[in-house]
């Protein structure tokens, strides 16, 4: 059916379409991290990219793949780890950013043929005195017939 890049991809547009307050959205493939962490005019920045894949084997020939894709978000504050995380006036912080990703993509489909996408995990990925970086994980399914 669809390949992982096709996913991928669909998954970074249908984010960059529901939520402009990102700078930069993009496959994490396309960016070092040593790169992001000193682009600091392209935070709030949100990266997404292919965790793992599992199939279930159907007598007919049929494999389904369910799929982890995830996406990180990351900003920088100058006021802080607190800030970074909380934000601060109208500064967006990791942890309301990270909730505007579950909103933007739960439940979609992202105009391909795949089971939408429902957020299973989040986690804190690393950060600094002024860097936050976190994550959300979403899986998905889809079929494909030999």
């Amino acid at each position: 059916m669809h390949t992982i890049a096709e996913i991928e991809n669909a998954i970074v547009e249908e984010l960059r379409s529901r939520e402009p307050r990102f700078k930069i959205c993009g496959s994490l493939a396309q960016f070092l991290l040593k790169e992001i962490e000193d682009a600091t005019l392209l935070f709030p920045a949100a990266f997404v990219a292919y965790e793992q894949g599992s199939y279930e084997h159907r007598m007919n020939g049929v494999q389904d793949r369910t799929m982890l894709f995830n996406v990180f978000v990351m900003t920088r504050n100058a006021r802080g780890d607190e800030a970074a995380r909380h934000g601060h006036g109208d500064e967006n912080g990791v942890y309301g950013l990270l909730e505007a990703v579950r909103v933007a993509l739960s439940g979609r489909d992202c105009g391909l043929r795949i089971d939408p996408l429902l957020p299973k995990i989040e986690r804190a990925i690393d950060g600094d005195r002024n860097l936050s970086i976190y994550g959300i994980s979403f899986e998905t399914r889809c079929r494909f017939a030999l």
